[in-house]
């Protein structure tokens, strides 16, 4: 019977620490850290002013481990994607989803590139977005 208990025992210390192990270096810089807005552009343009198309994205990111987040003024779900090369953003406040592209990821450093259809012209080019944050 000890040599049952001891088995469970190491079985259950294997299985927690190998979940834990599940976690990517990606997943565990962006989620370990509170995101600041550096600069936020669109079209090559600061985007954050007053009617600006970056405006709620403004204020700090943070990603929780759940895939919930708060991104500026929006809160919604993110998820990776491509390997966790794309970063995917929904929430209720935007009419699509918005998929980046991980430019950089460190335990200090987010940096985002991507497009999203111009509001004011659906049917133009979309507007290129560059999105960078530091570690608070």
């Amino acid at each position: 019977m000890k040599k049952v208990a001891l088995f469970l025992i190491i079985a259950t210390l294997v299985i927690a620490y190998s979940c834990k192990d599940d976690e990517s270096e990606r997943f565990k810089f962006l989620t370990e850290a509170t995101w600041t807005p550096v600069s936020l552009k669109a079209n090559g343009v600061d985007a954050t002013g007053p009617g600006g198309i970056l405006e709620g994205f403004s204020g700090e990111m943070r990603f929780n481990v759940d895939g919930s987040g708060t991104f500026g003024t929006y809160s919604g779900e993110w998820t990776f994607a491509a390997s966790e090369e794309k970063l995917v953003i929904t929430t209720t406040a935007l009419p699509i989803s918005i998929t980046l592209t991980i430019v950089e990821l460190t335990s200090t450093s987010l940096s985002l590139q991507g497009s999203f259809p111009d509001p004011n012209n659906l049917t133009g080019p979309p507007i290129t977005i560059e999105m960078t944050f530091s570690a608070k």
